[in-house]
């Protein structure tokens, strides 16, 4: 029960933060949007997630820092600041405890030959460019650590379709198309309505990850 509450008081805040985006309320914004994964992982804690959840809540501590450094990011800037590079890599980091999740709740292999493609196909399409933007705005080493990141992005990817968990694998999913979105915007051309499909897709991603592997 305790974590049911939990789950749909994340949903509430996160519902919240949209608003804030949507109506660019900053400093309801700066409230909303950290509270969203700090209720999430409380409901983590005490949700029955078997041998996958003391990652799980390591991936979304790693994700609640990754909000915060990228708050304070400037978002209208191609370039990589100090905060947007310290989100980069606590994302990364936050990427591989998820990786490890996956695969200690159990991965298949049909399910991530599934996910092997659809990362493959969105990758053709949006990482080059990506990339090139990143090298020109910023360099080779900001265009590596771009790299770095998407690579372990679609490793999360995979493996979350691998783990046969249709909420999880929709988030996986969701959370890919987030960071794409995020990627696109500051490297490539601003998309119509673009920070609101990134915290939408990227709170929905965090949530349908964690209900999917709920026993």
């Amino acid at each position: 029960m305790t974590t049911t509450v939990l789950l749909v008081l994340t949903a509430v805040v996160a519902v919240v933060d949209w608003v804030a985006v949507a109506r660019d309320v900053r400093l309801l914004e700066l409230a909303a949007k950290p509270l969203t994964l700090a209720v999430l992982i409380a409901a983590t804690v005490f949700a029955d997630a078997g041998p996958a959840k003391p990652w799980l809540v390591a991936a979304l501590v790693l994700g609640l820092l990754g909000d915060v450094f990228l708050m304070f990011s400037d978002e209208t800037s191609s370039s990589a600041d100090g905060a947007f590079m310290a989100g980069l890599g606590s994302f990364l980091v936050g990427h591989l405890a998820y990786l490890v999740a996956f695969t200690r709740h159990g991965v298949h292999g049909w399910q991530m030959l599934a996910g092997a493609l659809v990362v493959g196909g969105v990758s053709a399409l949006a990482v080059p460019r990506v990339l090139h933007g990143a090298r020109d705005r910023g360099g080779g080493v900001l265009a590596g650590a771009v790299g770095v990141y998407a690579a372990a992005l679609g490793a999360m990817t995979i493996l979350g379709f691998g783990t046969a968990a249709v909420a999880t694998a929709i988030g996986a999913l969701l959370f890919l198309a987030s960071d794409t979105a995020i990627a696109w915007q500051r490297f490539v051309h601003p998309l119509l309505r673009g920070p609101l499909l990134v915290i939408v897709t990227y709170h929905l991603a965090q949530l349908l990850i964690v209900v999917g592997l709920i026993r």
